[in-house]
């Protein structure tokens, strides 16, 4: 029963409480720099507002860096710094989904740290479990989330991708966990199907990824079944009723404390070759490049954690196959009927990946998982190309 476990986001959740952005932020902060995408919809605007009035009616002034992109690279980054240094703001509020709190997190920690440079942070902070961050430290952040899969809003993670390279990258120190994650599922509403699946997809991958990672606590083993089994029932009934209330916060409930899981107990192999192949294909959403790799992926660890598989099976049960008898093939087959549900069973081989491309990818595979090591995560992606 021994464990440690580490969640110092202070939360918000719930309907409406996007309402008391203002309040909350007050005790982090005087003036903040708003990071998100540029607005498309009407929707989003009027509730950016509701934002910015709080903000103001408790007497926090703001600045907007509105440029970041899906994929977020190291040139927005530092645009965002530029901004943030010149407005001298005392912390950041980051407003979107992953993209964006990731950005929002990287700002922070760069804003903060005049001589940190890119390629020491990719090298120094590449360990989401380094017992000494350097005594380097990030303005505060306050993460309000748009989407249910990131769950960005609790962890100490930020995803850039190398303006340079092309790779992206996983960037871990403590001080990018947000001192606020505001949760607020009506932000939820407007965010399309395909989004929907695939932010929810995320979510559910980060719950398993921790269960059945070896640091799993008893804790976390409880928090992510609990995620995963919502995620599996609510998100294929959401799709078809993207305005359900009730489905929505089940879904931004899930994501955060899978979030929380993945801080504690780490993501597993599909996260870094999803990563990878993200660097060659930018185009895509995180998700998506989740659902290539994961079908190879469960087959590969029903031999592994064969009684965890088990566990998960009964949780899938309306969508494990019947004529399949053995582990793995009840897993995969298992996995790719709810991805089919869910509108995103998609294959890596559609992309068609040019065999330099799939070399280079498999020469990066070169480090060890708690789970899977470097021969086998090599095999997992060279399987999802099949």
């Amino acid at each position: 029963m021994e464990f440690y476990f580490y969640s110092p986001t202070k939360i918000y959740f719930g309907k409406g409480v996007r309402r008391k952005t203002g309040k909350a932020a007050a005790s982090i902060g005087k003036k903040c720099l708003i990071v998100r995408t540029p607005f498309k919809d009407k929707g989003r605007e009027y509730y950016f507002e509701e934002i910015t009035a709080s903000l103001t009616e408790n007497n926090i002034q703001y600045a907007i860096f509105d440029q970041v992109k899906p994929n977020p690279t190291t040139a927005i980054v530092n645009s965002g710094v530029e901004i943030a240094r010149k407005e001298n703001v005392d912390f950041i509020l980051g407003y979107g989904g992953g993209s964006s709190l990731d950005t929002a997190k990287t700002i922070a920690l760069f804003t903060k740290n005049t001589v940190l440079g890119w390629e020491a942070c990719f090298q120094r902070f590449s360990d989401p479990f380094a017992a000494n961050a350097e005594a380097v430290a990030a303005l505060p952040v306050m993460a309000i989330t748009t989407t249910s899969g990131t769950g960005s809003q609790v962890t100490q993670a930020a995803v850039i991708t190398d303006s340079e390279s092309k790779d992206k990258m996983t960037i871990f120190h403590p001080d990018l966990i947000p001192a606020i994650g505001l949760i607020d599922p009506e932000l939820m509403l407007t965010v399309p199907k395909k989004v929907t699946a695939i932010t929810g997809f995320d979510a559910l991958s980060h719950a398993m990824e921790s269960y059945l990672n070896p640091r799993a606590s008893v804790l976390t083993k409880y928090l992510s079944l609990q995620a995963i089994e919502m995620v599996v029932n609510a998100l294929p009934e959401l799709l078809h009723d993207l305005h359900n209330m009730e489905l929505r916060e089940k879904l931004a409930y899930a994501d955060t404390i899978a979030g929380i899981c993945l801080s504690n107990a780490g993501a597993e192999a599909p996260h870094p070759i999803g990563e990878m192949i993200n660097g060659y294909y930018p185009e895509l959403a995180h998700g998506e490049t989740l659902a290539f790799v994961y079908p190879a992926y469960f087959d590969y660890v029903s031999g592994i954690v064969p009684e965890k598989m088990s566990e998960l099976l009964l949780i899938f049960k309306s969508y494990v196959p019947k004529d399949s008898d053995w582990l793995g093939e009840k897993a995969v087959g298992t996995l790719k009927n709810f991805l089919k549900a869910i509108e995103l069973n998609v294959s890596l081989r559609t992309l068609e990946v040019p065999e330099t491309v799939a070399e280079e990818i498999e020469k990066k595979l070169v480090f060890n998982l708690p789970l899977t090591n470097a021969e086998n995560l090599q095999k997992i992606f060279n399987k999802s190309l099949q």
